[in-house]
């Protein structure tokens, strides 16, 4: 189930038209008001905004899509859109940025990527119910929820998504590109300072204890990785 947001009815015509040619389940609404909750409601795989009027005006819905259906895929389609904001897009939280005129086949076979990390992420999810423990370290995927020596780490939707993938991971080195790939589901390359600003927050937020000051790594030349040895020095000294 596909869902269209757009500010103009007339318009947005050719592409409910393309998106209909591969999903039947595809609805259609031209105001953002109520959209949050018809989410949540119906918790529709792939979401289209549809910008025929500035894109910045789109923006507060964009995060919070992000923050309450972070499991929903946000393909931006942009009117008027520049490069500043495609990255402030892609920062919120959508998943693809495209503008007009598009063609239709690209935008087709873009959604589909979507649609299949989506079925992808269903079946991931069966496999990352249990929650992960090392040593005072604890993250929750069903529950949504992370604690550091006791305390709850108050983190944003897409840091705990970073922070659950590295930690079921643990010691395992990622690129920003494989990162990239894997919590924000894009795989072009120029958004790597991404990654770079949502570990630098989330270390700011870790290191408040000694045990997290040093739980996100940087390997030099190579990424980032969840270093489990920290919480077993903090345990032992």
């Amino acid at each position: 189930m596909i869902l269209i947001v757009s500010d103009n009815r007339h318009h947005c015509r050719p592409l409910l038209t393309c998106v209909e040619r591969i999903s039947e389940n595809c609805e259609l609404v031209c105001t953002s008001s109520g959209v949050i909750q018809r989410c949540l409601q119906k918790r529709y795989p792939v979401i289209i905004i549809d910008s025929y009027s500035k894109l910045a005006e789109h923006f507060e819905l964009i995060a919070q899509l992000q923050t309450k259906l972070p499991d929903s895929a946000i393909i931006v389609m942009a009117h008027q859109g520049c490069d500043s904001e495609r990255i402030v897009s892609l920062e919120l939280g959508a998943q693809d940025y495209i503008e007009y005129p598009f063609n239709p086949a690209e935008v087709q076979a873009r959604i589909r990527v979507q649609l299949r990390r989506a079925a992808g992420r269903t079946a991931e999810d069966k496999t990352s119910e249990h929650p992960v423990r090392i040593g005072r370290f604890y993250i929750d995927n069903s529950y949504h929820r992370a604690e550091l020596d006791g305390q709850a780490l108050p983190l944003t939707a897409k840091e705990f998504s970073l922070l659950h993938f590295l930690a079921s991971h643990p010691d395992q080195v990622f690129s920003r590109e494989q990162l990239l790939t894997s919590v924000w589901g894009y795989h072009y390359g120029g958004f790597e300072h991404t990654v770079a600003s949502h570990v630098n927050r989330l270390r700011a937020k870790l290191g408040k204890t000694k045990a997290g000051a040093h739980l996100v790594q940087t390997v030099w030349g190579v990424g980032y990785k969840f270093n489990s040895d920290c919480l077993q020095l903090s345990q032992s000294a």
